[in-house]
């Protein structure tokens, strides 16, 4: 019997090779799935490790493997890729102030609180009996609804439709329907549930999913969980814990350094639990660095292990001023790598360091974000230099969303990024999303799904390739391609030597019917931007038009590269439609 097996999430082609647009039955995706398992597992009936089988969200699987068995399978024709499953962690958020909705008023009230709509939510499950979920007033679900409650029949009703398990509020739509998933235990949630937990969503006709789900808790909102960590010498610094006791003491207790200090015979600044398991650290705050391939919460673990009382987390150099929230196992407080040097220097300097943490749970109302995280994503795209990337701050390519964001936070000052520097295109695109603004945009940038297999093609992928993305065979031959920076995409990225770059976009007018768009450009430093036309005229809804673009280099650079920003707009006695511009200067032979 195989050792050391890890959950891996494997994808494949459809069955055959044949990728078709027809729908493949359920019995002949799992029997394809299970002819990729080593023959070993395949015809054992006590050691299967098929954990799931994915029906709707990917062609694939989650399976329990070796090394050895993940190898073999890899050889295998229609094998596409294999990663092994991460466990993400809870997430919950301040969302509907922090973006600018209003009950009873504006876009929130317009949208009718989801009424009608079928909302998955996929966590940790829920209390039934908590009020949120009473279903007064609600109608019965749609006929679509193909779910069912897996447990006591009395749990559901007209609110809460459906519930089923993998391993409230009211919110943003009130009047939708929510169907529980619950995909998260103690130890996290691990992507093969969640992939489950969608792949059964879809089957039972949910329209939209709800995944607070995700690595470190980002500081992008305008709410802190702050736990600050009060020293001997009364310096205080600002830190922030998802977990927040209600009875930690005020009391200083003894204060060492994981890493070395004159107070502690450790020697190890990240806290990893064979180091620990054999100090004494009963009674002790004890202040640990994040990294060494320990989690953060594993360090709490190890600390408390060790007899701690309590944790702080020093941040790495690079994180900036960014801290996370994290679910703890003691009272802890996770403070940037700045104030943790302050507070290794105050160990340092006296021969009784002392400290405590206080606990303030959550603040609302942050006027300086939001604020990019350290662990945001981060353009520009490797694979895609032509296209900006990020679109928005967090996930999200739809044209309305990124033309109407907002490139300011709420203090009305320019958002910044983890240094407290000015955040730059690559880190948040178009800016930070705005309903109200979205919903009303004037223009759009359309994109049709058959738009991007001639983009696909651009790429340089093969026929196999494209036809894996897109699920149906493709010869690129006679699609045609187009170059990265032609596909219809509501910003700017454009690398720029002694050739000038000319891209074409079209625009849907969704706003008033008859109006007049003027443009505005705010060019790159150092880049000559040209626009034809530059007004557009409009006589009715959904007519659609195009303008050119033309970008040129106008400096000499004899060596090196800079990155230089700008933005296009079109503006009309009431819209605003903004793209961004990135640009790469490279050196002019």
């Amino acid at each position: 019997m195989a050792t050391n097996l890890e959950t891996y999430i494997v994808q494949v082609e459809s069955p055959n090779s044949q990728i078709s647009t027809h729908r493949t039955s359920t019995m002949d995706l799992d029997s394809w799935y299970h002819s990729f398992l080593p023959t070993t597992i395949a015809n054992s009936i006590e050691d299967t490790r098929m954990v799931y089988a994915y029906h709707n969200v990917i062609k694939g699987f989650a399976a329990k493997l070796s090394d050895e068995e993940l190898k073999e399978m890899e050889k295998k024709e229609g094998f596409i890729s294999a990663r092994p499953q991460r466990v993400l962690s809870l997430h919950t958020t301040h969302t509907p102030s922090f973006l600018g909705l209003q009950q009873n008023m504006g876009f929130w009230r317009d949208s009718n609180y989801g009424k009608g709509v079928i909302i998955g939510v996929l966590d940790t499950g829920i209390a039934h009996d908590h009020p949120s979920f009473n279903d007064e007033g609600m109608p019965p679900p749609p006929a679509k609804w193909k779910g069912k409650c897996e447990f006591n029949s009395t749990t559901c009703n007209n609110k809460l439709i459906g519930a089923r398990s993998f391993s409230f509020a009211v919110g943003v739509a009130p009047l939708a329907h929510l169907a529980i998933y619950r995909v998260c235990t103690s130890v996290g949630c691990s992507e093969s549930d969640i992939l489950a937990a969608m792949d059964v969503a879809i089957e039972d006709g949910v329209d939209i999913l709800s995944l607070s789900l995700g690595g470190s808790s980002a500081s992008t909102l305008d709410r802190n969980i702050k736990a600050t960590a009060v020293l001997g010498n009364k310096e205080m610094f600002q830190g922030e814990s998802a977990f927040q006791p209600k009875d930690f003491s005020s009391h200083l207790y003894p204060l060492v350094y994981a890493g070395g200090s004159n107070q502690s015979d450790i020697n190890d600044p990240y806290c990893s639990t064979t180091s620990l398991n054999k100090t004494d650290l009963t009674g002790k705050i004890v202040l640990c660095e994040v990294g060494g391939g320990v989690t953060r919460v594993d360090k709490g673990q190890a600390v408390k292990a060790a007899g701690g009382i309590a944790m702080i987390l020093m941040n790495r150099i690079q994180d900036g001023f960014t801290t996370s929230a994290d679910a703890h196992v003691l009272p802890a407080t996770d403070v940037t790598y700045a104030d943790g040097q302050k507070i290794l220097a105050y160990i340092n300097s006296t021969s009784n360091p002392l400290a405590t943490i206080t606990f303030q749970g959550t603040i609302i109302g942050d006027k300086n974000t939001p604020v990019i995280a350290s662990f945001s994503s981060r353009g520009p795209s490797r694979a895609t230099p032509g296209i900006l990337k990020p679109d928005i701050i967090g996930p999200g390519i739809k044209s309305a969303i990124m033309t109407t964001a907002d490139t300011v936070n709420l203090g009305e000052k320019t958002i910044q990024d983890e240094n407290h520097e000015p955040a730059n295109l690559f880190a948040i695109g178009s800016g930070h999303v705005n309903p109200s603004k979205a919903n009303d945009p004037g223009l759009v940038y359309d994109i049709q799904p058959k738009d991007y297999v001639p983009y696909l093609c651009g790429l340089n992928y093969t026929n196999r390739e494209v036809g894996v993305i897109v699920q149906r065979k493709i010869n690129c031959s006679e699609v045609g391609s187009i170059q990265q920076g032609q596909l219809n995409y509501p910003s700017f990225s454009v690398i720029l030597g002694s050739t000038s770059q000319t891209y074409t976009r079209t625009v849907t007018n969704v706003g008033e019917a008859k109006s007049s768009y003027t443009v505005d450009v705010v060019s790159p430093p150092g880049v000559d931007v040209k626009v034809e036309p530059s007004v557009l005229k409009f006589a009715e809804l959904n007519q659609k038009m195009s303008y050119q673009v033309t970008f040129t280099q106008i400096v000499n650079r004899s060596s090196g590269t800079v990155d230089v920003e700008g933005f296009l707009k079109w503006k009309s006695t009431k819209y605003s439609v903004r793209s961004p511009i990135a640009a790469l200067l490279t050196r002019i032979i």
